[in-house]
Parts: structure tokens; sequence; C-alpha cells
């Protein structure tokens, strides 16, 4: 008897209209689009003018409509982010009120740019269990809430947006054969943002000098490597499979250079690699349910292709999933879903940022 597997059946990704180009960082750090290009790959990201349940509704309807279910339909809803509209209760809920989605379970998760990698893991454990059935997982961020627009160290690379996939059990061949997770917490403080959790007095006051993001690019940089071509070898191991097996990997969409370092290390031809990060930055754990989408539109997904995704973020966290691709790489229907239109340039939209985090540099400049 084949054993069941989570198959991906459906899919969508949400993309906010207002882009923030190399050529507008350029006005607000010192920076050039050489700089930016040359060290990560991205032209432009996107930055968004709605909430992060906003994307994550958006792209769950497209991909809801693309697998020809109803939210009904759905058993498992996993939201994958790490910059929550509110904390309670959890963005999930809200999107399966949002959805109609009344027979679903519903929560988020935290791994930061590894959260869909995780949130395929759990999803599809819990269809190979026999918990679910089909599980909808969405990856949304709203990352520029974050950002330090005065600071051209980390604020060039992160972007807004969602992905989503409809995993469905099936006992054909196809689905996830392997995930690998994994967390380095002492190496944690190379990428911390205090600025949505509970620590110090309810009254404390919101501080520049303190509640920026702390992103140590190095360190980072050596992790991801490392993290993600173990991740990489313990997936295809567990699979039964080799590099050479793979036809496709969607890999975290961090920096080019972080791709390409893997792979080389890996012996995966940048041929097999998705990469939108020229147009989208990064977008944490969006990145790979977008990743994904694209590579569907543009056909380079095939029926019975193995395909593999793999990612690392903050935590440290890490994490891999391999799967055969099920028979159907188009979508059954397309959703109408879209965000509401803005007339709000991107300098509008950072305008709060800029303002907030001035201080910090004033003083800094003072001293």
């Amino acid at each position: 008897m084949t054993k069941t597997r989570a198959t991906i059946i459906g899919w969508g990704k949400c993309v906010p209209p207002v882009k923030l180009t190399n050529a507008d960082l350029e006005q607000m750090v010192d920076t050039s689009d050489q700089w930016i290009v040359e060290r990560t790959g991205m032209h432009e990201r996107r930055i968004s003018h709605v909430e992060v349940t906003d994307l994550a509704e958006v792209a769950a309807k497209r991909a809801l409509a693309s697998a020809g279910l109803e939210p009904t339909d759905i058993d498992l809803l996993v939201l994958a982010t790490v910059t929550p509209e509110i904390t309670l209760p959890s963005n999930a809920c809200f999107l399966q009120e949002r959805l109609g989605a009344v027979n679903a379970a519903a929560f988020d998760l935290n791994a930061a740019c590894s959260g869909f990698v995780y949130s395929t893991a759990v999803a599809s454990s819990m269809i190979e269990a026999g918990i679910a059935q089909r599980a909808l997982v969405i990856g949304a961020e709203k990352l520029h809430f974050l950002m330090d627009y005065h600071d051209r160290n980390h604020c060039i690379l992160f972007g807004d947006g969602a992905g989503a996939a409809i995993y469905e059990g099936r006992a054909d061949g196809s689905g996830v054969l392997a995930n690998d997770l994994g967390a380095d917490g002492k190496a944690g403080q190379a990428m911390v943002s205090p600025v949505l959790g509970t620590r110090g007095q309810l009254d404390r006051p919101r501080d520049p000098a303190s509640d920026r993001l702390h992103f140590e690019g190095k360190t980072v940089f050596k992790h991801a490597v490392r993290g993600m071509e173990g991740s990489v070898r313990r997936t295809l191991d567990e699979a039964g499979l080799s590099v050479d097996d793979v036809d496709l990997v969607v890999p975290h969409q961090a920096n080019f250079r972080i791709i390409e370092a893997t792979c080389n290390r890996l012996g995966v031809p940048m041929e097999k690699v998705v990469l939108n990060i020229a147009d989208h930055g990064n977008t944490s754990a969006a990145s790979i349910p977008m990743a994904l989408n694209d590579a569907l539109t543009d056909g380079r997904v095939r029926p019975g292709a193995t395909v593999l995704f793999t990612a690392f973020g903050g935590g440290l966290t890490w994490g891999s999933n391999v799967m055969v691709w099920g028979d159907r790489i188009e979508p059954v229907a397309t959703s109408d879903a879209d965000l509401p239109p803005t007339d709000k340039t991107v300098f509008d939209l950072l305008e709060t940022n800029r303002a907030f985090f001035a201080p910090f540099h004033k003083a800094g400049s003072d001293s």
C-alpha cells in the first residue's frame, strides 16, 4: 500500500503594488544600485500599504482557487510570519474568519525566514499522521515595519509580500518525502528584533536605539551557507536521494551570494535554482512560496519532478523539505482577490520609519 503523503495542489502569491527600488534607496541612505546588486542581487522590493493578514488573505484565496477548493475544505491553516499584525488572537485565526475556513484548526508559526519550511514539515507530518487531510500554509511578512531606513546595512535587504500553498493527502507516490529542521539558539543574537515582544516594562517607551533590528551580516552569511548545505544533505539522505536526483531547488531568497555559495557547495547547478530575489528582495517566510508560485507560472515545474525547499533564518533556524510533485501544474481556476489600491508613494509609506529612527542617527552624529 502506497503511503499517504502531503502533495501541493494549489498555490498563490500576493505582491504589494508599491516598489522600493535601488534608486529610491540611493535617495535615503549612502548606497548605490551597483553596491546593492553586487552584494545581494536585489534591484527592487515591495512595500505594503496594508497589514500582514491582508497580504495573507489574497495569497490564500488565490491558492484556494488554484486548487479548486472552498475554504470549508481546509482542516488545517498555518500562517508563518515574524511580523504578526497582533499577538492575540493569532493572525491565522483572523485569516480563518476572513476566509470562512470554519473547519480548520489555525495557528501562527514563527521560525523567521525558515517559517514556510517549518510549516511545511508540520503540515505534512499532520497529514501523514491522519490529523489533517488538507492544509493551507501561508508565509506572509510586512518586514518594512521593522526597518531603519537610515541604515544601509539592512534596509536594502527586506521587502513585503505573501505566498501560499495547499497540501492534500495523496497515496499516489507524490508528496513530501522528507523534512529536516534545526536551530542554534546560541547563535541567535546575530539577528534580533525586540519590537514585538513583552520584554521590559508595560509602559516602556519605544526607543529607536534599542528597537532597531540587530543584524550581523557576515555571521549570518557563514551560518546560512553551512546550515542549508547540511540540512539539504540530511533531507536527501532521509529520502534516499542524491543531489543529482533533484530537478528544482526553491531556496529562501535571502541573498544571491548565499544561494550561490550554498549551491556551489552542494554541487547544484544554478540552472536548477528558482530566483526571484531581484524583484522581491528578502521576504522572510513568504519568499519560498512566492518563488514557487513564480516557478509554476514560468513553467519550470513538471509533473513528477523532485522539488527541494531549503531556508535559513533568525533563531538561528534552518530547514529543508523534499517532495515529488503531483500531476497538476496548472491552476484549476483563478481568483480576482486583490489588495485595495493606494495613491501613496514609497516615500509616504516609509515616512514613519524614517521619522522614528532619525533621533538615533542624529544622536550618533552629535557624539
